[in-house]
C-alpha cells in the first residue's frame, strides 16, 4: 500500500456532533488532515434521498474549495436509507473525489472480518433500529441480536443522554448484547463515543467489534492507500489489511 506524505479528508457529521472529531482525535492522525462540517438533517421530508443529497452539497462544495480529496458522510441510518450506488455516484461527479458513507464503511468492515451474524448494540429506539437490521440483512448477514437503548425517543432526550454517554457505557452495554452465535459485535451509531469500547470488548470475549465511526476512518484512508494501521482501537484498525 503507498504512503502519502499528506492527505486531507472532509468529514461530514449531524449538525452538533463532534464524536467523529472527538474520536479521530484519539487516533494517530500523522499525514492526515480532517476537516468536520455539519449538515441539518432533513426532518418530514417526503423524499428524503433527494432532500438528503440537497444537504451534503454545501459541505461538499466548501471540501472541494480546500482540496480535499475524500468526503466522508459520517451519518448511519441516514446513508443505510440513501445507500443505492447510484446515490452515491452521483454526489461523487458533484464532489470530484471518492465518497465513503458510515454505511458503505460498515458493509467493508462486515466483509473484511468475514462476518456472517453480528450482534448489534445501538443507542437507537425501534424506528432507527428498523433501519439497520435492514441494512443488514440486505447484505446477507444474520442479525443474532439487536438491542437498542431507546435513547432517540425524542430530540430532547437524545441532546440529553448522547454526548453524556462514555465508551465505559458502549462497552457495558455491548457486553450485555453479545450473545455466543454472534460472530462479531457491531455499534452503529456516529452520534455517541464507542471507539474506546472496541479493544476492551475484543478482549474481553475475543470477538471482532467495530463501529460505524472507526470503520469510517479504516474504509476512508484504505480507499487513498493510506495505510494508517495502529493499536488500542481494535482489531480493524490493527490488522488494516484483510
Amino acid at each position: 500500500m503507498n504512503q502519502k506524505s499528506e492527505i486531507k479528508i472532509g468529514v461530514v457529521v449531524p449538525a452538533g456532533s463532534i464524536v467523529h472529531e472527538r474520536e479521530f482525535k484519539r487516533l494517530h492522525n500523522e499525514g492526515v488532515q480532517f476537516r468536520f462540517l455539519g449538515f441539518a438533517y432533513p426532518m418530514n421530508s417526503s423524499d428524503f434521498c433527494t432532500d438528503f443529497a440537497k444537504a451534503m452539497l454545501p459541505p461538499i462544495e466548501e471540501f472541494k474549495a480546500w482540496g480535499a480529496e475524500l468526503v466522508l458522510i459520517g451519518c448511519t441510518t441516514a446513508t443505510m436509507v440513501c445507500n443505492a450506488e447510484s446515490w452515491r455516484t452521483d454526489l461523487e461527479k458533484i464532489a470530484g473525489v471518492p465518497i465513503v458513507t458510515a454505511a458503505s464503511a460498515s458493509r467493508d468492515a462486515i466483509a473484511a472480518f468475514g462476518a456472517k451474524s453480528l450482534a448489534i448494540a445501538s443507542p437507537y429506539g425501534d424506528r432507527a433500529n428498523a433501519t439497520v437490521a435492514t441494512f443488514i440483512k440486505s447484505l446477507g448477514v444474520e442479525i443474532a441480536v439487536l438491542k437498542g437503548q431507546n435513547i432517540d425517543r425524542t430530540l430532547d432526550n437524545w441532546f440529553a443522554q448522547a454526548p453524556r454517554m462514555t465508551g465505559q457505557d458502549a462497552l457495558e452495554f455491548s457486553l450485555t448484547v453479545d450473545v455466543p452465535e454472534a460472530q462479531a459485535m457491531y455499534l452503529p451509531c456516529t452520534g455517541v463515543d464507542t471507539l474506546e469500547a472496541i479493544e476492551p470488548f475484543e478482549q474481553r470475549t475475543g470477538k471482532p467489534a467495530f463501529s460505524s465511526v472507526q470503520a469510517g476512518y479504516w474504509a476512508s484512508l484504505r480507499r487513498l492507500g493510506f495505510d494508517g494501521r495502529q493499536q488500542g482501537y481494535g482489531r480493524l484498525l490493527e490488522v488494516w489489511d484483510f
